[in-house]
């Protein structure tokens, strides 16, 4: 039994590797397209890879690359937007967003923040999901080998160095626990989003016959605030909100 149960456990590594091997053979041959400027089959293969159940922070970049020069500047948008939701220490793909904002119609000032609230995101951007999902175990194990070391250790000088230190990593590891669940929620949810249209007017409610607000034009980032039938609740950045059928834009 142990024999067979090893030889399954074999097989199933081996179909892993070779799936592996065959995302890595399709992902280099989307790059060689996009390098002989073969934009629309570069896509095809990137995308097919997406849809074989593949999703990583390279895989959207060079999607979005690919969009970015085939001049669709909303999907090149969305999908940088989604690589950094994925890994939002990678500067490559915040200078290449960065270039694509810079060539779509609106240009939205955003509001100041809280000097707290910008150090904490700054601070949870540090790392990724996964990241701070590490470095929460590895304090975890640090402060159980505090504790170890505070029980059995043999002076009063050690005891208190001990004590104050675990109380700074228990300090450190509850804000990693936030910042790792807050980074989760965020990777899971489905509140933001890429206006697709060319020219779209923000109404007062959702329905058709409300007042007109302001125009947004394709590919602006929105947050969905709430959402009724098919429209969409929005705020852009300077803080205006208003409604969109849900239609204008993709979420992500």
């Amino acid at each position: 039994m142990k024999r067979i149960y090893f030889v399954m456990v074999m097989m199933l590594a081996a179909v892993g590797l070779k799936a592996q091997s065959i995302q890595d053979q399709e992902f280099a041959k989307a790059n060689f397209y996009y390098n002989e400027s073969k934009y629309d089959s570069a896509l095809m293969v990137y995308e097919g890879i997406m849809k074989g159940g593949m999703v990583s922070a390279p895989l959207l970049y060079n999607i979005g690359n690919t969009y970015f020069k085939m001049r669709n500047y909303p999907m090149a948008i969305l999908n940088y937007e989604k690589a950094l939701k994925l890994d939002p220490t990678d500067e490559d793909i915040r200078q290449n967003l960065t270039i694509a904002n810079a060539l779509i119609t609106d240009k939205i000032e955003p509001l100041p923040e809280f000097f707290l609230a910008k150090w904490w995101k700054n601070l949870g951007n540090t790392f990724t999901a996964n990241g701070w999902a590490i470095a929460t175990l590895i304090l975890f194990g640090f402060l159980l080998l505090l504790l170890y070391f505070y029980f059995t250790a043999r002076t009063s000088g050690l005891k208190k160095t001990t004590f104050f230190t675990g109380i700074i990593v228990f300090l450190l590891l509850i804000c990693s626990v936030i910042i790792a669940l807050q980074k989760y929620r965020y990777m899971k949810s489905r509140d933001e989003a890429i206006i697709m249209k060319p020219t779209i007017t923000v109404k007062s409610s959702p329905s058709s016959s409300g007042v007109d607000l302001f125009v947004l034009h394709e590919g602006t980032k929105v947050t969905i605030l709430d959402t009724d039938r098919d429209w969409d609740k929005i705020k852009i950045a300077d803080g205006s909100v208003g409604w969109l059928p849900s239609s204008s834009s993709i979420k992500y």
